[in-house]
C-alpha cells in the first residue's frame, strides 16, 4: 500500500512529493467523505448532482496536474 501511495503522490524521481497530486487526493477524499456524511445523516441525496460534482473535481484535478507538468523545467 505504501508503494502505491508513493507512486501516486510523487514526481518522476519517486522522492519528491507533488503538491498538485497531494491536493487532488485530499480533495477527492474530502468530497467522498462529505457525500457519505450527507447520505448517512438522512438528508435526501441526489446521485446525479454528486456525480457531476465528483466529475468536476476529477476534471479540475487533471487540469491542475497537467498544467504543473507543462511548467516543469526540462520538458
Amino acid at each position: 500500500m505504501k508503494k502505491i501511495l508513493t507512486d501516486i503522490l510523487t514526481e518522476d524521481d519517486n522522492q519528491t512529493f507533488c503538491i498538485a497530486r497531494l491536493c487532488t487526493l485530499l480533495c477527492v477524499i474530502a468530497f467522498i467523505a462529505i457525500g457519505f456524511i450527507h447520505a448517512f445523516r438522512g438528508v435526501t441525496f441526489d446521485f446525479s448532482q454528486f456525480g457531476i460534482g465528483f466529475g468536476s473535481v476529477l476534471g479540475g484535478s487533471g487540469i491542475l496536474i497537467g498544467g504543473k507538468a507543462a511548467t516543469q523545467q526540462g520538458q
